[in-house]
């Protein structure tokens, strides 16, 4: 009985000696953060209500998890994390703990489409710099022949486009309605008819992809070649329907030799 009794004071007093601690996130404006800006913050600790200057671990995260920042700081001191054109737009937090205590706050990242043209020879290289996925519209002039691409790039990817025209020097115009890219005597070694631009990844497996490389005999033996299964149809249902009547009349005239 008197060992429990002992027990039991032993654990009121370390409870009573047992540090407090209380953890808490200041200074993060409720207004979105931009591309480029810093997050400026303190993470303020307290032993028993008095402030103490402790390295505290942070995790800086977006709400999809798909970036991540951890970093050890120093309590009740400014900290300033610069926000990288890879950061993702939307709701981010930031997670700090010192012993059994924790605290979490969130902020928001804007949005930024943001997107880098160049061409090297006859390639267009369109990349995403922006922190959400690029889906604009662009709009490629070649001399004087302009069409539109729609376009899905994700987050620091990057997507190649082959210009093709006829053989000769074009002055050629990139634009999506924000961003432009202008260049001036290209030589363009195409062969075909067509204007316009082809995603490089699919130049040869696709019909459009090997325009440029036909001539005109060659082009007209390939479509030739694409209407023949309809044409085989065509004549197979001729035939079906001529011996149709052929049966038809034989049985017409065997039953008026039975009358």
């Amino acid at each position: 009985m008197k060992s429990l009794i002992l027990l039991a004071v032993v654990l009121i007093i370390a409870s009573f000696c047992s540090a407090q601690y209380s953890i808490e996130i200041s200074g993060l404006k409720t207004e979105e953060y931009s591309i480029g800006e810093e997050i400026s913050f303190k993470v303020i600790l307290l032993e028993e209500e008095k402030l103490i200057d402790k390295e505290i671990p942070i995790l800086m995260q977006d709400a999809l998890k798909n970036k991540e920042i951890i970093k050890t700081i120093y309590s009740n001191q400014k900290t300033k994390i610069k926000i990288e054109s890879d950061f993702p737009s939307g709701v981010w937090s930031i997670i700090a703990t010192y012993s059994d205590a924790i605290v979490e706050r969130n902020f928001l990242i804007g949005e930024n489409f943001e997107v880098e043209f160049s061409i090297e020879g006859d390639e267009l290289k369109i990349k995403n710099i922006g922190n959400v996925r690029y889906t604009k519209t662009l709009q490629i002039k070649i001399g004087d022949k302009t069409n539109t691409y729609v376009q899905n790039i994700g987050i620091g990817k990057e997507k190649v486009l082959k210009l093709i025209s006829p053989k000769g020097v074009y002055n050629i115009e990139i634009t999506d309605g924000k961003t432009t890219l202008k260049r001036e005597n290209i030589q363009l070694y195409g062969t075909g008819n067509v204007v316009g631009a082809i995603d490089k990844n699919l130049i040869g497996y696709t019909g459009l992809a090997g325009v440029g490389k036909l001539d005109s005999s060659e082009n007209e033996r390939f479509l030739s070649l694409s209407k023949l299964p309809l044409a085989l149809i065509f004549i197979g249902a001729v035939g079906i329907l001529v011996i149709l009547v052929i049966i038809e009349r034989q049985l017409a005239k065997k039953s008026k030799l039975k009358v």
